[in-house]
């Protein structure tokens, strides 16, 4: 009986820990997503859009990028490289209409 007692604020504390408030940052975070590559998303720019709204929600979700889901990080770089080398060639283009060439 005195074991039992000693045992019940453990496990009431125990208890408290696994309530679903400790996940409620999960219901927008998604990572079901196969690994793309930067070459992918700048030819498939629906796909870049789509995942880069995803990588929106796990910056805003401020987990530390290191719980990440790996597929999750590359993805989000990979979506990131892609927008800076469309921003980059559309960049060059504009500068090439306004050279003549």
């Amino acid at each position: 009986m005195t074991k039992g007692l000693l045992l019940l604020p453990f496990l009431v504390a125990l208890a408290a820990c696994g309530t679903k408030e400790s996940g409620s940052d999960q219901g927008d975070l998604r990572s079901d997503m196969p690994l793309r590559t930067a070459k992918y998303y700048m030819d498939n720019k629906d796909d870049l859009a789509a995942t880069d709204a995803i990588c929106n929600n796990w910056k805003a979700s401020q987990r530390p990028p290191l719980s990440w889901p790996a597929v999750v990080v590359n993805n989000c770089n990979n979506v990131d490289t892609a927008k800076t080398l469309l921003q980059n060639e559309a960049e060059r283009e504009k500068l090439r209409k306004e050279a003549g060439i």
